[in-house]
């Protein structure tokens, strides 16, 4: 029983890494040549997303971005996060991974100004998302509480990258040059390589025959008491 409660904890221990972040797409903060790209759906319609694939099964809890307000900042922030599946290069409006309303953005200033406007830093709990490593898929974050046509958020772009716009509310995407700022965080699930796994629950049943070792021999020569 020791021993199969060893190898479980063991296996805990490898297969699951501490939480924190697990993605970094674009650099906010580069400037000059950054800029931003509309992100709403006031005033023209037009939505932006980025893909990025992950290199070990991931559970996404919490995603950072990074972008500006055009004009002013709402008094209650309302974003509309989806992540989708790739379909030749492209996100899938047919094949949606996730989608999380999100009413309770936290939004704080960078203290920064860039390419003219105030850098703001939002970021939100999206509870579980379990990803597959190895896949492309594709993030869009919009703004959807706005209505006034003057007002507009601005997602943090770098001009190099490739991403995807639509001006259809997501109903069809058409590929554009540019790399947009966020960060995912959570947790790995990696699975180590064999070998790994293998010294691990060696060295795991090692100590325990030596912990028994001790617990039955000692100098006086008595077994001690269950």
């Amino acid at each position: 029983m020791k021993v199969a409660i060893a190898l479980l904890c063991v296996n805990m221990i490898v297969s699951t890494s501490l939480a924190g972040v697990v993605y970094t797409n674009g650099d906010p903060l580069a400037d000059p040549g950054t800029h931003y790209s509309k992100s709403d759906t006031v005033s023209s319609s037009q939505f932006v997303a980025d893909n990025f694939r992950l290199s070990s099964p991931t559970t996404v809890n919490s995603i950072r971005w990074w972008g500006a307000w055009y004009f002013f900042s709402p008094a209650v922030d309302d974003f509309t996060i989806t992540i989708y599946e790739n379909l030749n290069g492209l996100p899938n409006p047919s094949n949606i991974v996730a989608i999380r309303q999100t009413g309770n953005v936290s939004e704080t200033s960078t203290g920064l100004t860039r390419s003219g406007f105030t850098l703001f830093s939002f970021q939100a709990n999206v509870g579980a998302i379990s990803l597959s490593n190895g896949r492309d898929y594709w993030i869009s974050i919009v703004e959807t509480l706005g209505t006034n046509t003057s007002q507009y958020f601005l997602w943090r772009e770098n001009a190099n990258g490739s991403s995807a716009t639509s001006t259809n509310n997501g109903a069809s995407w058409a590929s554009r040059p540019r790399e947009y700022a966020f960060q995912l965080e959570g947790f790995t699930n990696a699975v180590p390589e064999p070998s790994t796994t293998t010294l691990l629950v060696i060295a795991s049943g090692m100590c325990i025959i030596r912990r028994r070792r001790r617990g039955y021999g000692n100098d006086s020569g008595t077994v001690p008491h269950s």
